[in-house]
């Protein structure tokens, strides 16, 4: 699996061009990244990756960096091609 699907979902949910999301994109990069953005995208991947975060993890995502971190330690595989 990529991160681009990862950086897919990013961009449609927070209305953003994909060619502009990466790893460091969050709040201080991404004017639409607020709370219930984040809510909305927290559940497309947990969907789209069949997932369930736990509420500590929730917390701590702050970027994209920190969805693939969780996302690997619930054992999802991905790369950047």
């Amino acid at each position: 699996m990529t991160s681009k699907k990862l950086y897919a979902a990013v961009s449609r949910i927070m209305n953003v061009p994909l060619s502009e999301i990466n790893d460091m994109s969050g709040p201080q990069s991404i004017e639409t990244w607020d709370s219930f953005n984040v809510y909305v995208l927290l559940n497309e991947i947990e969907a789209e990756f069949d997932v369930r975060f736990t509420l500590d993890e929730s917390m701590d995502i702050k970027n994209v960096g920190d969805f693939k971190r969780h996302l690997k330690n619930h054992g999802v595989i991905l790369n950047d091609s």
